[in-house]
């Protein structure tokens, strides 16, 4: 008993689940989408590694120990670019990467949407980590004042919608 509840406990600390999780914030000060994008480190080595990704002769990418932080952020900003769609009313918008934080294996990525006074639809399309995990789910949570909308994008589902009405 004691010897399957370690296996369990070991197991269980490697992350048997694949999700990410972004919150999108509407700063009506700032007329923006302010983007928090968690995800797993390991996971995101992985995902930037395959060979769909990395260019012919390209390096290991070292997400956990990057030799080069300047190279990491960029690839890191590729690999988001080409996974990661947003539409806000119906037009394309195109998420400025600001940077990243680790946080033990966990790493926060920063993006803003500039001039985006309103908010009545957003529209986002992740396939971030699908290319590795047939079981990720990407979780969205939407704030726009004081309204929170989510929504879950996995399997055949990496699209998803919510509107804000205005009311009056």
């Amino acid at each position: 008993m004691i010897f399957s509840t370690i296996l369990l406990s070991l197991f269980l600390s490697f992350h048997p689940f694949h999700v990410s999780v972004m919150t999108v914030n509407h700063s009506a000060e700032e007329k923006s989408l302010q983007i928090t994008l968690k995800i797993f480190a390991d996971d995101l080595e992985e995902a930037m590694n395959r060979d769909s990704f990395r260019d012919e002769g390209q390096p290991y990418i070292d997400v956990l120990n990057p030799k080069d932080e300047y190279e990491l952020n960029t690839f890191i900003e590729r690999y988001i670019e080409q996974n990661l769609f947003i539409l806000v009313d119906g037009e394309a918008v195109s998420p400025q990467y600001l940077g990243k934080e680790m946080e033990e294996m966990a790493m926060w990525c920063y993006l803003e949407v500039p001039q985006v006074s309103a908010l009545q639809r957003l529209k986002v399309r992740s396939s971030i980590m699908t290319e590795v995990f047939d079981d990720q789910i990407n979780i969205v949570h939407i704030n726009y004042k004081g309204a929170v909308k989510s929504m879950k994008l996995a399997g055949n589902r990496s699209t998803d919608e919510v509107s804000f009405e205005e009311e009056g």
